[in-house]
């Protein structure tokens, strides 16, 4: 329990503080004993690595801080069992490292033995390799980029930085050569030099891509998007449809004051307002709040159906969107352009097959596929909680008539919009193979 509560708790902050991402979380086998080594730049490491585990893990931890009257709880606490750094001193650590692979665990270990700087790892320790040998235990190496950045040693408290986490293929040691080589020194470096050069490979490449995204945050902003566009065409059509209606002198001021204030918001992102993390996570999440804020007026000034289901809407929006905040940048980005599609291309067929429960159907139906085609975290529970929701407001509307085909249709003609060249362009620029500067809109 005490595991599952911090897990609730630190994944938010750290993508939040750090914008952590993880890659190749599939590596880590799903059974067994494993050793997870990695290289060690800041005091953040074992977080890092923990959060992208989804099996208990154990850790080495420094004796010293099991004495601090907080920290040393909440460490035991998450499986952690203190090792003496002196020399000579670690014996009673290495067995109950080798009890925690005998039982089938995951044991995390930095091999360095203490911080050290983003470069090349050069000889380690030795107590990885001897674990390995003894357990038969598969080692996965972690390379951790950006995190000295997140928390160097010349600062007490950690400070935002992108950081990259990466887990590579593990390396399993051969029976027979355990037996035979054992208890060779010669063997035992051998068996670490593969686990650095694992590191080695990917580390500057990870310290690169961490410097990538930092410098991208401080481009100027991207220029005004496609789908950013959406709420100025769905102004038009509104004040051209009641117009005939004759509803716009009632309901056209309001629509008119909130489309106006977005694009002078987007005016003065892209003339006054400094680059930075906060204003492009700001920029990518204005249109959800904007759907939220002018929905109503919207919908009256055109005569559409509000909705039966408003505050359900409003509010699974909502809580759907946080969730995403955990995973990456650009999956937010496309979350973002799929509600923005869904809910607009909704509001036009309204205009043809009205139906109270349309929008409410079309977009969080697009939610629920989303997290589940595009694997979010959370991906269950969003999903479960969109249909539950779905099903609720259909159960209890006053009339039994279920909404047209065409908006769950909508919910699944967005995701193939975004998996078609929307998710390939995302990918790519996360993978870091375009040439630095702001990406195209």
């Amino acid at each position: 329990m005490v595991i599952w509560i911090l897990r609730v708790i630190v994944r938010p902050l750290f993508r939040v503080l750090f914008s952590v991402e993880h890659e190749g979380r599939e590596r880590v086998p799903t059974e067994g004993a494993v050793i997870i080594a990695g290289n060690h730049p800041s005091y953040l490491d074992p977080v890092l690595v923990w959060l992208g585990v989804e099996r208990r893990m154990r850790f080495m931890a420094w004796d010293a801080l099991f004495r601090a009257p907080v920290l040393g709880w909440v460490i035991r606490s998450a499986g952690a069992f203190p090792v003496d750094i002196r020399k000579g001193h670690g014996e009673a650590a290495f067995r109950e490292a080798m009890r925690v692979l005998g039982e089938g665990e995951v044991l995390g270990i930095f091999p360095e033995g203490q911080r050290s700087e983003e470069a090349a790892m050069g000889e380690l320790r030795t107590g990885v390799a001897r674990l390995a040998i003894g357990t038969g235990a598969a080692i996965v190496p972690v390379t951790i980029g950006g995190a000295s950045r997140a928390w160097p040693k010349t600062r007490r408290l950690p400070r935002s930085a992108k950081i990259v986490v990466r887990y590579h293929e593990p390396i399993r040691l051969e029976a027979a050569e355990c037996a035979a080589r054992g208890e060779e020194r010669e063997f035992h470096q051998e068996v670490m030099a593969r686990v650095a050069a694992s590191i080695n490979r990917s580390l500057k490449p990870a310290i690169r891509g961490a410097d990538s995204i930092e410098g991208w945050y401080r481009q100027p902003p991207s220029s005004v998007r496609s789908y950013e566009w959406g709420p100025l065409a769905a102004a038009l059509i509104a004040f051209w449809v009641g117009a005939g209606r004759g509803r716009v002198g009632a309901h056209g001021l309001p629509v008119a004051l909130i489309a106006l204030g977005y694009y002078l918001y987007l005016a003065a992102d892209l003339c006054w307002i400094p680059p930075s993390r906060a204003a492009k996570w700001a920029r990518n999440s204005m249109p959800i709040w904007l759907i939220l804020l002018w929905h109503l007026p919207l919908a009256r000034l055109a005569e559409l159906p509000a909705g039966d289901r408003n505050p359900w809407l409003a509010a699974s929006v909502l809580a759907a969107f946080f969730p995403f905040f955990y995973e990456d940048y650009f999956t937010v980005q496309k979350f973002v352009r799929g509600v923005v599609t869904s809910y607009y291309v909704s509001l036009a067929l309204q205009l043809w097959r009205p139906h109270g429960l349309g929008t409410l159907v079309a977009v969080l139906g697009f939610v629920a596929l989303f997290a589940l085609w595009f694997r979010v975290i959370f991906r269950g529970w969003i999903a479960a909680a969109m249909i539950a929701i779905i099903g609720g407001a259909i159960a209890w509307r006053s009339s039994p008539a279920l909404p047209s085909w065409v908006y769950p249709a909508l919910s699944a003609a967005t995701i193939l919009y975004l998996q078609s060249f929307i998710s390939i362009a995302y990918d790519i620029r996360r993978a870091g193979n375009v040439a630095p500067g702001p990406p195209p809109g």
